[in-house]
């Protein structure tokens, strides 16, 4: 299994390393971390444990705003900055972290694995790092993004079925285009490229991972299914939303009002204000960086009507237990044995 990398606070140094120490490959979801902060989270995993990580990063996919969007964005969270006691909203200089910069340190930190979205990895820089020793994965929503990404030089692609929580690796069409459920995309994938799949989406117990391994999965990719255990770096408010949400049979949707792109999750008070005040939403980074101070807020005050409720469609199914009583429990269920390092 593959713990999956869910980048902005989810998976901490400490949860990645319990993650690895129970036999799941560990992930660095590093897309919003400064090179210095990936470099020390780094190394604060390497200090636990030697087992192989994955480091995640976004490739660059912003596009420029119509006239007047980012206005009227601003004019719209300007009430919600102050009654939450924050400063007048703004767009920050630069809107999201250097790419380059983060490519060059994760190549200083020389991972076993490299992982990508957003966008099919450049030839060239898929053969730099393989040429490295760095193991390199796309990712890819519909078969026609498969093919693309593989034939980059990829060792192996992500199946993200529809039914993925947070953000959708979708860059070819709509994002209604790759929706696809992983049980009909897994065999696609298998059928048609030559390189290893690892499935991703929906994998919320041991038979749904046993299922994905047979129809041809080398691994299985999960997220949903670890964000209610005790180590999970997500807030507390943001776990017992779940709790609730699934008490009340509440849907999971695609919501482009945090961070400018189509992401599975949650519904709340900050979503459904944007939507009652009809007004457009900035592209990615640009929407993400501009509401990043009021998930600040949200994550210190416990206000889940703040936060961005990532989680896949299967969210009911996610456990509150520590991270051990989880994995023990996908393994057997799966019919293997879970490790304990």
């Amino acid at each position: 299994m593959v713990q999956a990398p869910m980048a902005g606070g989810a998976t901490p140094p400490a949860f990645i390393v319990a993650c690895m120490r129970h036999g799941l490959l560990g992930s660095l979801g590093a897309a919003y971390l400064s090179p210095e902060a990936m470099k020390a989270q780094v190394e604060e995993i390497a200090a636990a444990t030697a087992a192989p990580l994955n480091i995640n990063l976004f490739l660059p996919c912003g596009q420029p705003p119509a006239e007047g969007v980012v206005e009227g964005m601003l004019v719209h969270l300007a009430p919600l900055h102050e009654a939450a006691g924050l400063p007048p909203p703004h767009l920050p200089d630069p809107p999201e972290q250097d790419f380059t910069a983060q490519l060059a340190m994760l190549r200083r930190l020389r991972p076993r694995i490299a992982s990508f979205v957003f966008g099919c990895p450049d030839a060239g820089m898929v053969a730099a790092l393989k040429a490295e020793g760095i193991l390199v994965i796309g990712a890819a929503t519909h078969l026609e993004e498969a093919r693309r990404v593989a034939a980059s030089g990829v060792d192996a692609v992500v199946a993200q079925g529809g039914e993925a929580g947070a953000h959708r690796a979708t860059f070819i069409g709509s994002f209604e285009d790759g929706l696809v459920p992983l049980r009909e995309l897994l065999p696609q994938m298998v059928s048609a490229l030559d390189i290893p799949v690892i499935a991703a989406g929906g994998l919320m117990s041991g038979g749904d991972i046993r299922a994905a391994l047979e129809a041809g999965a080398a691994l299985a990719q999960i997220g949903t299914a670890l964000l209610r255990a005790d180590e999970c770096g997500i807030p507390q408010a943001h776990k017992d939303a779940l709790a609730a949400g699934a008490a009340a049979g509440a849907t999971t949707r695609l919501i482009r009002h945090w961070s400018g792109r189509a992401a599975r999750g949650l519904a709340n008070g900050f979503t459904r204000g944007i939507d009652a005040a009809g007004i457009a939403i900035p592209p990615f980074p640009l929407q993400n960086a501009m509401t990043q101070a009021l998930r600040g807020h949200g994550r210190k005050t416990g206000d889940a009507d703040m936060l961005a409720l990532w989680c896949g469609t299967g969210y009911s199914g996610a456990r509150a237990a520590p991270l051990a009583d989880i994995v023990s429990r996908l393994c057997a269920d799966a019919g293997f044995p879970s490790q304990n390092h």
